[in-house]
């Protein structure tokens, strides 16, 4: 029962985080928001990868991007540096937990479930890079 809590919480994380377009604003702090829940996904993204195997070169240069990003905007948008950190750290926590249990879980409705919900997740991040 605990499993369900812990995947309905996550789910709930991504449904506060996943709308990095919406809430894309000329306003840097709205900005520094996006950039710094972007970065701690494709974090977990590429360090994923890197455990896995196979296209992690690709998320270290998304990765790379949102740091940039971030680190053009952060100065102006009034947020001290450890709630940004912050917001990495919850969003690549999050998102890591998802793709472990989309990788390693033994349920397959659940890896299935997991996996969409991270797949979702990044696309408003990739859509951002795209623009």
């Amino acid at each position: 029962m605990s499993g369900v809590k812990t995947f309905s919480g996550l789910i709930g994380l991504f449904s506060i985080c996943a709308l990095p377009l919406a809430a894309l604003t000329e306003e840097p702090r709205e900005r520094t928001q996006v950039f710094a829940v972007c970065l701690g996904r494709a974090s977990a993204e590429m360090e994923h990868r890197w455990l896995i195997g196979g296209g992690a070169e690709s998320e270290q240069d998304r990765r790379a991007m949102f740091e940039m990003l971030l680190d053009t905007v952060a100065p102006s948008s009034g947020l001290p540096g450890p709630q940004i950190l912050d917001m990495r750290i919850r969003a690549k926590m999050a998102h890591a937990q998802l793709l472990q249990i989309a990788t390693f879980h033994t349920d397959p409705d659940r890896k299935r479930r997991a996996a969409a919900a991270a797949r979702r997740a990044m696309r408003p991040c990739s859509a951002l890079l795209l623009s």
